[in-house]
């Protein structure tokens, strides 16, 4: 069985392409439990880890229940942007997962997704009293 190795540059990175490289923190988040129709918020961190400017071209959501906010378009090497995202979780009950595409000028990956997920849960309704 063969071992992969990852050499490392003087850098701290792994060897590749110059040019910008975009990590993103975290790169997938679950809200976890969550009640029916309310909006929650992430941020995310769009870093720049590579030896050139980080252009971000565009971000997308898979539907309209999924916002993105403002954020810097250019990312100077080494420096990093906030992406708010705004979540809308649906009306029925279940496990919900979304998809937030950012479309950049990293050589390596070009497209990123990132799943942004939730699991409704019923809203309780007050029980009846017997006999009532």
């Amino acid at each position: 069985m063969a071992l992969a190795v990852l050499a490392l540059a003087p850098s701290g990175r792994a060897d590749g392409p110059a040019g910008a490289r975009l990590a993103v923190e975290p790169a997938s988040f679950d809200f976890g439990p969550v009640r029916p129709e309310k909006t929650l918020q992430k941020e995310l961190v769009l870093r720049n880890f590579g030896d050139a400017e980080l252009v971000i071209k565009k971000v997308s959501t898979t539907c309209g229940c999924t916002v993105a906010g403002a954020y810097l378009k250019r990312v100077a090497p080494g420096a990093s942007t906030t992406l708010r995202i705004a979540f809308t979780t649906p009306a029925a009950a279940g496990r919900t997962e979304q998809t937030v595409t950012l479309e950049t000028s990293d050589p390596e990956r070009p497209k990123v997704d990132v799943k942004v997920a939730a699991t409704v849960v019923a809203s309780r309704k007050p029980a009846g009293r017997p006999g009532g």
